[in-house]
């Protein structure tokens, strides 16, 4: 059981340049910033090629699947990216419930804050709205919710 305010554990990733290129071609990004590094650097004065955001959903996301285990269902991500994630450095994801609602004993639809930081410097910040199954059994699945009630608890 969390309590609010409690921390999740940190987990770590380091970006590459492959895994940024390829975050960005699997999500057909074509925009060279996430690609061609002479381009980023002289074109749009950037430190290197840069993460896009939707990689840094799948990671932020990520996070969370790997925490509540693979039946979390994930509704509802924002988040704000606030300076530029590079190759060769090593985010860390800091996450802590901030408030819950109990669906049932075995249900409960959750809210995070998640920080991606890098050498103890916030770069990105994010709030999930997700549904975590507490029992591991099948048939609470948060997957299972009806379209139009998942809708209400997201946004509550």
């Amino acid at each position: 059981k969390m309590n609010i305010n409690d921390p999740l554990p940190i987990t770590t990733y380091l970006t590459t340049v492959k895994n940024i290129q390829a975050g960005a071609i699997f999500s057909r990004d074509w925009a060279p910033l996430h690609s061609d590094r002479d381009w980023a650097v002289n074109k749009a004065k950037l430190p290197d090629i840069i993460m896009n955001n939707y990689t840094l959903n799948g990671l932020v996301i990520k996070y969370v699947t790997d925490h509540f285990g693979a039946s979390a269902r994930v509704g509802k991500v924002k988040f704000n990216i606030k300076k530029p994630i590079c190759p060769n450095k090593r985010l860390e994801f800091h996450g802590n419930l901030i408030s819950e609602k109990i669906i049932s004993d075995e249900l409960s639809i959750i809210k995070l804050a998640i920080d991606v930081k890098i050498s103890n410097q916030i770069f990105a910040s994010s709030e999930i709205v997700a549904g975590i199954n507490l029992s591991n059994k099948t048939k609470n699945s948060p997957w299972k919710i009806d379209p139009e009630t998942w809708k209400s608890y997201l946004f509550q």
